[in-house]
């Protein structure tokens, strides 16, 4: 079996992750973050427009809304496995 069209594939991977030009995994939480925080500004923003103007759709504010809510249910429920994650591996002993 030939196999010498992988060998640079995954060397050029390891690369890329040693000097940090592929994501990792802190930006990939921080742009989540980012995403969640934009989605929760998008929603309040719908909202008082709907609220105080009168101007909007109704139902494109509720899916905003709804949308930024099951955002932050994700991050959190994501930040509570990774805490759980955490305090196992600190409750391993060496």
């Amino acid at each position: 079996m030939n196999i010498q069209g992988y060998g640079p594939s995954i060397q050029s991977t390891q690369g890329q992750q040693a000097t940090g030009k592929s994501g990792n995994f802190a930006s990939l939480v921080q742009k989540y973050t980012e995403q969640v925080n934009q989605d929760t500004k998008s929603a309040a923003a719908a909202a008082e427009n709907l609220a105080v103007n009168g101007t909007g759709n109704v139902a494109e504010t509720l899916i905003a809304v709804q949308k930024a809510d099951l955002s932050f249910q994700l991050l959190l429920s994501a930040r509570n496995k990774l805490v759980d994650a955490y305090r196992e591996v600190m409750r391993m002993q060496v």
